[in-house]
């Protein structure tokens, strides 16, 4: 990957200036999908290494092969197979916006000058470039504002009756009211006790708003002093106090009997006794409930949830839920994590709703790891959620890939008593299959999972989920899981027999035969899901557990033949293609082994 330019300028209402991209994928490289870019700088102040990660316009690039087409369309894509396709290198170019691509950079660094930044898209090599943001102007033009911090007290009792005592959990909310467009870097809740003593090590954040949960037990009786402090990424510091009463019920043991508390308002010099009448706003939840939205860096939804609302105790509730960062999904990267709940407070005509906000990074898949998927077998059903069916002629089809060696492909199948089928038998041994891969880059390979159930140990017929896991030399893991059922009767695919082989001569070939085209016997009755193996002799033969190169169709209507076209051979060896398929109503997926083909000089 290269770019025409290494330096690049903003201010804040830039929203020109481009920079152009070359990507080039090498003589025999696989497509490569581009849809995102990461950039990484270290922050002038902390001196922390900072990651963003940006979603582009997503393209693909091209496999490594060249053929007549390229001329006319530099995206086209070149088929194998055809006569005139050779190996050769592929470049596509692409125009991005600067704002596009480093829009967080300059929000993060609204004023820095020369500020190193590498950008990569996807696993193509990184590119440095210097990036210089001009900020808006503090002398006769726009003045930017320090932040303007809020705290808010949550317990009802205190919306109620600011004078009644908290003697358990005081829960506060906390905004940093920084200027938009502007980063935050810390937010404070500084708690005072009655004996002056400044507690700022436990409630701090860099979150925008935050609620944090204040045991009172653990300070002595008296006045509670919230201040808040918000520092911007500017340094600008603004900060806001706020007074809280906290006395201990009277006559309770050990404690004098406290008969009204000292309050005094952040923004005015007076004190109070008892009772403040401003900031009383009792609520109730609409309909119990909070919806948790999952957002990733380019700020699309990618999974929403809804958990019940729950009293722990006065001022403090909870609402539970979970969330598979293992799910495919979820790559390595930031999202904001947000929660809303809809409220009706005392008085209003209308509900309210209030959000909250907290960002965190996905490591559950680390960078070293391997990436993972399984190809075959797939979810089926109106809702995709029904269990595939594994029978004697099964086969289970996984992706893996990885810059360091993928060391090996682990597939098991694991019984939950939770989950049986009427009278099956849930042994609760592990049923285990392993390939060795030990190669990098992309990897398929196949369990021939027919042969292997009947074996030692024997799989019995029921419920299980089925994870695959790879493992690559750094001793780094990633797997992936899928609920099936194993049932030998359910075996067949209505409308299909054997996979044939039918060979065939050329003229202008140098190799008997020429070519072969291998197709199943009969058409599909229902839609069916289907993986093409294609199998090419090299030093260590033909393995069908190690296919040459997949193609995938992942809808083929009911009536179709399932075929692989005329395959002409490149070179003299062996040749096969095999064929695992998926009825996509009853879930059964069957494998359809081809025979060797071996292709020879002619004499």
């Amino acid at each position: 990957m290269t770019a025409d330019k290494t330096t690049v300028t903003m201010t804040p209402t830039d929203t020109g200036g481009t920079t152009t991209f070359t990507f080039t994928n090498k003589a025999g490289s696989r497509e490569a999908t581009i849809n995102s870019a990461t950039l990484t700088w270290t922050d002038p102040t902390t001196k922390a290494a900072t990651t963003q990660t940006v979603n582009v316009a997503a393209f693909t690039l091209p496999a490594g092969l060249t053929c007549a087409a390229v001329a006319a369309n530099p995206s086209a894509s070149c088929n194998f197979n055809d006569a005139g396709t050779t190996y050769g290198d592929r470049t596509l170019t692409r125009t991005i916006t600067n704002s596009e691509l480093f829009g967080k950079v300059l929000a993060a660094n609204p004023s820095v000058t020369g500020l190193p930044v590498t950008v990569q898209f996807n696993n193509a090599n990184a590119l440095p470039f210097t990036f210089t943001s001009v900020a808006a102007s503090e002398g006769g033009g726009v003045v930017t504002a320090p932040p303007k911090p809020a705290i808010i007290v949550n317990n009802s009792s205190y919306q109620t009756n600011p004078s009644t005592p908290i003697s358990n959990t005081l829960s506060v909310t906390v905004s940093a009211g920084a200027a938009a467009g502007v980063g935050l870097k810390q937010l404070i809740l500084e708690v005072t006790d009655a004996k002056g003593i400044v507690d700022t090590t436990t409630y701090s954040s860099t979150q925008e708003t935050v609620t944090f949960n204040i045991d009172t037990t653990k300070y002595p009786d008296g006045a509670l002093k919230l201040r808040a402090i918000a520092i911007d990424a500017l340094d600008r510091r603004g900060d806001r106090e706020h007074h809280h009463g906290e006395c201990r019920k009277p006559g309770q043991p050990q404690h004098p009997p406290y008969e009204s508390c000292e309050w005094r308002r952040g923004d005015r010099d007076y004190t109070y006794r008892g009772s403040i009448p401003a900031e009383q706003h009792p609520f109730t939840f609409v309909d119990g409930k909070t919806t948790i939205e999952v957002v990733d860096s380019g700020d699309r939804i990618i999974t929403v949830q809804q958990a019940d609302i729950v009293k722990v105790n006065d001022g403090l509730w909870e609402a539970r839920s979970q969330i598979d960062l293992n799910s495919p999904q979820y790559i390595n990267g930031t999202y904001t994590l947000r929660a809303k709940a809809n409220v009706q407070l005392s008085g209003a005509t209308s509900a309210s709703t209030v959000m909250t906000a907290s960002t965190f990074v996905n490591k559950s898949r680390v960078d070293e790891a391997p990436a993972l998927n399984i190809l075959m077998p797939a979810y089926y059903g109106g809702s995709n959620t029904l269990r595939p069916v594994l029978t004697r002629k099964s086969a289970v089809v996984v992706q893996a890939s990885d810059s360091n060696n993928v060391r090996q492909i682990n597939l098991r199948f694991v019984c939950n008593p939770a989950e049986v089928l009427p009278g099956q038998n849930c042994n609760t041994n592990v049923y285990s299959y392993n390939i060795p891969v030990n190669k990098a880059g992309i990897q398929y390979r196949l369990f021939n999972t027919g042969v292997l159930m009947d074996g030692e140990p024997y799989l019995p017929d029921g419920y299980y989920t089925m994870r695959a896991t790879a493992t690559d030399d750094t001793n780094f893991s990633s797997f992936r899981e899928m609920k099936v059922e194993v049932n030998r009767a359910k075996n067949g695919i209505a409308g299909l027999g054997y996979n044939r082989a039918t060979t065939f001569e050329l003229a202008a070939s140098k190799l008997t035969p020429a070519g072969a085209q291998w197709q199943i016997d009969g058409e599909t009755v229902n839609e069916t899901r289907i993986i093409e193996l294609f199998y090419n002799s090299n030093a260590d033969g033909i393995a069908r557990e190690i296919p040459s190169a997949i193609g995938i169709d992942t809808s083929r209507a009911g009536g179709s033949a399932i075929t692989s076209g005329r395959v002409v051979f490149p070179a003299a060896g062996t040749y096969a293609t095999s064929f695992v398929v998926q009825d996509m109503t009853t879930g059964v997926v069957e494998f359809y082994d081809g025979a060797n083909i071996i292709a020879t000089p002619k004499p």
